[in-house]
């Protein structure tokens, strides 16, 4: 009888943070998921092994780079492909318009429920528009929780490609810096991306700066004003993630998930949560990083017409 409350208990849990971060939820596709964190990963670090990972090249000594999360697209929204009410659009032409962003991040959940709609419709809201866009600065994504219900992990591999992988952005006058992208669609990192982890903080003091972008929200929410971890991955991995990014003096860790405006001190380490953009949101907004001598963050609301 124990075990069985116990199992009920631990249900209940996961359907109430499923609810606590996202507005529109399917509870089966919590539950019906054979996607696993390891296989992902090894997945990843081929796909990085095969095609290597990108660096930016001369790049201003400060520059710009733009983070959202939780665009939770649905063919059942009446979306216009880089339309008017096309969120992820407007986020990316607001990035490559701006003279000094080199480039943009999404922190996961692109999708909202099963099947390659929700995908595509991402894929094609960050096509280039020559017309509207000054630049093609290209938009690193991360995998979602969202992103891997229903068996979904598929098609992020075949529009996205990795989940796991740094970027090295390299600047005029010969500063690196450093942005490391994490999978944590299962709600763990895994055994062996926390090892590959350690092994690229290892070299930290090459960099100027350096950033980690996964998408499970380490803290309680402002509702609950405390550093507590939100039980969003194992306690001791999450008590073991925040001490690597301390001892690896990383400036930032950028995170969504949530829905909502989030930021942490914790140990030396930013952690700063980003808005939601889908259209349960009134007003989205999105964070600006101004990347230099020192490394500052504000958030900017999305203009909607």
């Amino acid at each position: 009888m124990k075990k069985r409350l116990h199992i009920l208990f631990v249900i209940s849990l996961t359907i109430g943070l499923g609810l606590s971060s996202c507005n529109r939820l399917d509870v089966a596709g919590m539950v019906i998921n054979r996607s696993d964190t390891e296989e992902r990963v090894a997945d990843w670090l081929d796909y990085n092994a095969q095609n290597g990972e990108p660096v930016i090249e001369n790049a201003p000594d400060e520059y710009h780079i733009y983070s959202c999360s939780d665009s939770h697209y649905s063919e059942r929204d009446s979306i216009v492909p880089q339309g008017e009410n096309d969120r992820l659009y407007k986020y990316i032409t607001a990035e490559r318009n701006d003279p000094k962003a080199v480039f943009a991040i999404h922190a996961g959940d692109m999708v909202n429920e099963n099947g390659e709609a929700g995908f595509r419709m991402t894929y094609d809201a960050l096509v280039y528009d020559s017309v509207n866009q000054a630049k093609n600065d290209p938009c690193f994504l991360v995998i979602g929780n969202h992103d891997v219900y229903f068996d979904c992990a598929p098609f992020f591999k075949q529009y996205f490609h990795t989940s796991t992988y740094t970027v090295t952005v390299n600047t005029v006058s010969g500063y690196k810096d450093l942005f490391i992208f994490l999978d944590s669609g299962n709600g763990t990192h895994g055994k062996r991306q926390l090892e590959w982890l350690e092994e690229k903080l290892s070299h930290r003091e090459d960099y100027r700066h350096c950033f980690v972008v996964s998408h499970n929200w380490l803290f309680r929410t402002s509702y609950n004003y405390t550093t507590t971890p939100a039980a969003n991955l194992p306690q001791d991995e999450q008590y073991a993630f925040m001490d690597l990014m301390s001892n690896s003096n990383v400036d930032m860790v950028i995170m969504g998930h949530f829905h909502m405006r989030e930021q942490r001190q914790f140990g030396g380490v930013q952690y700063v949560m980003t808005d939601n953009l889908n259209e349960d949101k009134v007003t989205p907004s999105y964070l600006v990083m101004t990347v230099g001598e020192k490394v500052r963050y504000a958030y900017e609301e999305l203009e909607m017409e």
